[in-house]
């Protein structure tokens, strides 16, 4: 009679090998820095002062990220490092955004107040 137990050993070593191959790869660090230069670049267009609940995002999901690679979840990591990346640049927009117009808003009132003083000359040189 045959040893029943051989095809079961041979069937969970098959299984196992299976098991591992599906693993994913471990994510490259440069996507890491990618992540961080994106933050900082939020953190230069003023998003600490103009999108600070997006920045806060994006250190959150990049604090996750960081935990997920030291559980060996790179799976996790990833979506994490891309949500970041994603809050990140949100974070610059909106902060680039707000810049914009409260630049746009101090340049409308400096030519209304040019067109003021303009038309009082005008007014002066011809009574």
């Amino acid at each position: 009679m045959k040893n029943p137990v051989l095809p079961i050993a041979v069937f969970a070593s098959l299984l196992a090998g299976g098991c591992a191959s599906t693993s994913a790869p471990a994510v490259d660090p440069a996507r890491v820095t990618e992540t961080e230069v994106a933050i900082r670049a939020a953190e230069n267009a003023g998003a600490a002062e103009r999108a600070p609940d997006l920045l806060a995002r994006a250190r959150t999901a990049l604090a996750n990220a960081r935990q997920a690679a030291s559980r060996g979840d790179s799976d996790a990591e990833l979506a994490s490092l891309q949500e970041a990346k994603a809050f990140a640049a949100a974070a610059e927009a909106r902060a680039r955004a707000e810049k914009a117009r409260a630049e746009a808003d101090r340049e409308r009132r400096q030519a209304e107040e040019l067109e003021a003083r303009t038309r009082r000359l005008q007014s002066e040189a011809h009574p």
